[in-house]
């Protein structure tokens, strides 16, 4: 059973991605449309989760379960935060270089 929390969790994790996203309710639940560049490549497109109004998700209704996605936002955001961490160490190093040192970086 999906949670408001859990799908409150899942939107903040897609907006730290940068994913968009819309709703659209319908009789048998609700459907999240996510626009994303899902393959880095900048080719976005739209990817599907059907929340059904008994608060599960499945593949008969939806490009990807919900779990489905929140295990790609995951890892996406692990990928994300591990650029980020190698980004500041790589500003500290040269940061920390004397003038003699970066010119020797230099092409």
């Amino acid at each position: 059973m999906i949670t408001a929390t859990q799908i409150l969790n899942f939107l903040t994790k897609a907006e730290k991605l940068g994913i968009s996203t819309d709703f659209v309710q319908n009789d048998e639940g609700y459907k999240i449309n996510l626009y994303y560049d899902w393959h880095g490549n900048k080719d976005y497109y739209y990817k599907m989760v059907f929340i059904k109004n008994d608060n599960t998700s499945d593949w008969d209704a939806g490009d990807y379960t919900y779990d489905d996605m929140v295990d790609y936002f995951d890892k996406e955001i692990e990928k994300q935060l591990a650029r980020e961490s190698k980004a500041k160490k790589r500003k500290e190093f040269l940061e920390s270089l004397t003038p003699e040192q970066r010119e020797l970086l230099e092409p």
